[in-house]
């Protein structure tokens, strides 16, 4: 049995203004879908516990958040100004875990299956210190055909991916190096410019369309004092989430 690990979830995201006006919610975390009308933390909160790597949750969120899950979780904190603020200090319960497990509120299709095969794949390989999902384009697409669902994704010699909403980390990497992992969330939706952080190495191979997987995992200890990183290519439900209108009414076909 792999050891159990410690959840971080990220609740604090506010609604973009079109989704306010749309569903009413001001939070991310308590719009609600499906037939239930039943908010999106609770999606997450449910597959979470329901799968057998995952131990203690964290919900860092605002105050509303806080009152509908407290009871649900092990712990709730207010989230702060920014994803990286809340990241920063609602790891420190988990200081020293190897390696804590994160996620969004805002990507309700992710169940306990698709959290176990993310944890299981990355034990499989043991010795790193971030583990990230990468979802291939064809994969996604075949699986959410919507044009209302389209992703932004990075051209890479192994093919073309996207990014996804979880991930494992060891949490001394945020604490250590803050201002670098700060910058790669802000430009988190946009390749070319979280390619550039990386320097001008890096860039000029993704310009010119030779970059690989193993030049990024090589960049990354380089960056971060030695703590070495690894993709993990993962199921499309971990890439699908939810900012717009368009992608609620995209949704609504799979329940």
């Amino acid at each position: 049995m792999l050891k159990k690990v410690n959840v971080l979830l990220l609740a604090g995201g506010k609604s973009k203004i079109s989704m306010r006006k749309f569903t009413g919610k001001e939070n991310k975390a308590l719009i609600e879908i499906g037939p239930y009308h039943k908010p999106m933390i609770l999606y997450i909160i449910e597959a979470l516990k329901k799968s057998k790597y995952t131990d203690k949750i964290i919900v860092a969120g605002p105050e509303e958040v806080q009152k509908l899950v407290k009871d649900l979780v092990y712990l709730t904190i207010f989230d702060g100004q920014s994803i990286f603020n809340t990241l920063k200090s609602g790891i420190l319960p988990f200081k020293k875990d190897p390696l804590v497990f994160t996620s969004t509120c805002d990507a309700p299709l992710i169940t306990e299956k698709h959290i176990n095969y993310f944890i299981e794949e990355s034990y499989r390989l043991p010795g790193f210190d971030i583990y990230y999902p990468i979802i291939d384009k064809e994969t996604y697409q075949k699986s959410y055909p919507s044009s209302d669902l389209k992703r932004v994704y990075a051209n890479l010699i192994e093919g073309t991916f996207t990014g996804g909403n979880i991930l494992l980390i060891n949490p001394r990497i945020i604490t250590d190096f803050g201002e670098i992992i700060n910058d790669f969330i802000y430009f988190r939706k946009h390749p070319l410019k979280m390619v550039r952080l990386l320097g001008a190495q890096i860039t000029m191979k993704y310009l010119r369309k030779y970059l690989s997987i193993q030049d990024l995992e090589k960049r990354v200890p380089e960056l971060l004092g030695g703590y070495k990183g690894k993709a993990i290519l993962s199921p499309p439900e971990i890439a699908l989430d939810i900012d717009k209108p368009r992608h609620l009414k995209a949704l609504w076909h799979n329940y």
